[in-house]
């Protein structure tokens, strides 16, 4: 193996960060270093890295900055990987990595108050690192980022002309990676985050907080979410409860802000079958609302009678829906996000008024 250039060893150290703090499957890992980075790899048939001190020093004090993240588990794996190609090609391993590696196996003092386990993973965008906290356990939809959130982020870093100085209104905000990707908008006139269960509410609130970006609370505070004429203009961004399963949608009308949204977004919000007609409906109660106002909706098909319904509750609405899939996927550029694109749809959805 050739002698390797500072900058090169640099690039392979931040794209190997890159694929840990998203979790990528450690074999997958290697598998996409061994592709773009063959010269790190020393012999062509099999994934072992050169791992040089100088490396090891770097991945140490670049990537396993934490051992709890993303997650421990995850960690220990990666550092067990490391462990086990040195000593195949016997190799030293370094120190700080191996006392990392014997705090991981050590055993964990229990929280009393909240055993859920969770993980966080970063992604690079525009030259900044943005972090969300998620549930390792898939029991609540909305404590894990999926797909379509992908999808849906990708889509707004390549149009962002199209949300400039717009009113946006996300519909289950989730782990609130939309959110996030927004900020990078500038300007803004306001983005309103919702969700309906308070565990996910609270958590939004924890990943906006986490990436510096201030919000304005509206989680519990009825007065304000109560008061049409109560508006903080300082904060861009709300983080407020909404319930689709509402049978007077004007209740709307109390929620300020809300009806008054030009762009309404959500990522993976078709995925209970009895929930369709009220996503329908609050859709179609909105962008009646507002003269040139769209939603554009991505969505996971995992089950292809629940989009169905879907599909029929907004024609039964009499909204113009576009798939934009392929004509946003045949332009954007390279994603800061790494997932399955092969079942995702991104719908354009507005009312032609007559």
């Amino acid at each position: 193996m050739g002698e390797i250039s500072q900058e090169n060893e640099n690039n392979f150290i931040f794209r190997m960060k890159v694929l840990y703090n998203q979790m990528i499957h450690i074999p997958v890992m290697l598998n996409t270093l061994k592709i773009e980075f063959p010269h790190f790899f020393e012999i062509e048939t099999t994934n072992l890295i050169h791992l040089p001190m100088s490396l090891q020093e770097q991945i140490d004090s670049s990537i396993l900055i934490d051992i709890n993240k993303p997650t421990r588990g995850y960690c220990s794996k990666f550092i067990k990987m490391l462990t086990q190609t040195l000593e195949r090609l016997d190799k030293e391993v370094n120190e700080s990595i191996l006392e990392k590696f014997l705090e991981i196996i050590s055993p964990q003092q229990e929280n009393e108050d909240d055993k859920t386990e969770y993980c966080w993973k970063s992604y690079y965008v525009k030259d900044k690192w943005i972090t969300l906290k998620n549930e390792n356990a898939y029991n609540l939809v909305g404590m894990t980022t999926w797909g379509a959130a992908y999808q849906l982020s990708d889509f707004i870093l390549s149009n962002q002309n199209l949300f400039i100085n717009q009113k946006i209104l996300e519909l289950g905000s989730g782990t609130g990676l939309v959110g996030i990707i927004l900020d990078f908008i500038k300007p803004l006139k306001k983005l309103i985050l919702t969700d309906y269960s308070p565990k996910v509410l609270k958590n939004l609130k924890v990943n906006m907080e986490l990436n510096n970006i201030e919000i304005e609370d509206l989680i519990n505070d009825d007065e304000k979410v109560n008061d049409v004429n109560k508006d903080d203009n300082n904060k861009i961004n709300q983080v407020r409860v909404l319930d689709w399963e509402i049978e007077d949608l004007n209740i709307l009308n109390n929620y300020s802000g809300l009806n008054d949204s030009n762009i309404i977004l959500g990522a993976d919000i078709v995925y209970e079958p009895s929930l369709c007609k009220y996503l329908v409906s609050i859709l179609y109660f909105l962008l009646e609302r507002n003269d040139n106002s769209v939603a554009y909706i991505s969505s996971t098909i995992r089950n292809q009678s629940t989009f169905s319904i879907f599909q029929k509750e907004l024609n039964d609405k009499n909204l113009t829906v576009i798939d934009i899939t392929k004509q946003f996927e045949q332009s954007s550029p390279n994603s800061p996000f790494i997932y399955d694109r092969s079942q995702i749809v991104l719908y354009k959805i507005y009312l032609e008024k007559k």
